[in-house]
């Protein structure tokens, strides 16, 4: 039976939770995950549960209510991933961290001025200026914490990464490297094609190898997407770029596990009984071509 001092104890001081992701790639290891389209934590488990190293709460495209985020954390927490936010850089940053979300990505990066705007809103002081507050999940609600420590340790688990989407940024990228505060780069490369008017995927491929070995060089973390099932040879081409981090797009996956197992189930029906209706995405160019 336990004591009344046992039952009296402080409780012990906790850090803030490991970012999984963040070591896992600082080992050296490539990550893999979905960007997430759906209010859906169920599937998240799902991600989770299949193996899937982080997910990405698409907030720049997906109409996500904002307080539906903290249920798609926590179902990314219980299944051992990283939970992403991406959205645009503002002050509504700031109730998406308290979530516990332990991950920002920052789309249609657009200088150096914006990377240090981004740091700012990510970073507690002195680096940057996001809010102090301990009321939340994401410092378990003030219960147990080391409130002397637990920004700095926050931002120490925290992934800041900004998105590369526009050409123009390379000749600038020297500049925006030297930001602190941002741990790496993602390359949005639909975005980038349309920035280059639309090249051939060798020539945005060009920019893409060009844009990550800069970054490599800089000592940042790099990530490329969209993988899709029908392009999976890609995979080797992002990792000899020298890529960290792989998506998955959760729409176009599941799209097209959906329309090809029904085309399989169609193949199996008498023509004359079954008018074929399968289908999967319409192909492109850049990740997706028709072979």
């Amino acid at each position: 039976m336990a004591t009344a001092s046992e039952h009296n104890s402080e409780p012990t001081l906790t850090a803030a939770p490991p970012n999984k992701l963040k070591r896992l790639v600082g080992g050296g290891d490539i990550a893999v995950g979905t960007l997430l389209s759906f209010d859906a934590p169920w599937l998240v488990e799902m991600f989770g549960m299949t193996g899937y190293d982080f997910v990405t709460i698409d907030l720049e495209h997906e109409p996500i209510d904002p307080a539906a985020v903290f249920h798609l954390v926590r179902a990314a927490e219980n299944v051992g991933m990283t939970a992403i936010v991406r959205m645009p850089a503002s002050d509504a940053i700031y109730p998406m961290l308290t979530t516990g979300a332990q991950g920002i990505w920052i789309p249609d990066l657009r200088g150096r001025e914006h990377a240090e705007e981004i740091v700012q809103y990510t970073r507690h002081a002195p680096v940057g200026r996001r809010t102090y507050y301990t009321q939340t999940r994401a410092a378990k609600y003030g219960v147990g914490i080391d409130e002397s420590n637990w920004t700095r340790e926050a931002d120490a688990e925290l992934l800041v990464v900004a998105m590369i989407e526009d050409i123009a940024l390379v000749d600038e990228l020297d500049e925006i490297l030297a930001v602190d505060g941002i741990d790496g780069y993602h390359v949005g490369t639909l975005d980038l094609a349309q920035s280059m008017g639309s090249p051939s995927p060798e020539k945005l491929d060009e920019a893409v190898t060009e844009i990550v070995g800069r970054c490599n060089d800089a000592g940042k973390l790099t990530s490329v997407g969209v993988v899709t099932p029908w392009a999976i040879d890609g995979v080797k081409k992002r990792v000899d770029q020298g890529v960290d981090i792989l998506t998955v797009a959760s729409a176009w996956m599941l799209t097209n596990a959906v329309g090809a197992f029904l085309e399989d189930v169609e193949a199996r029906i008498p023509e004359d009984r079954r008018t074929r209706t399968g289908r999967t995405p319409t192909p492109n160019k850049y990740v997706n071509p028709q072979k």
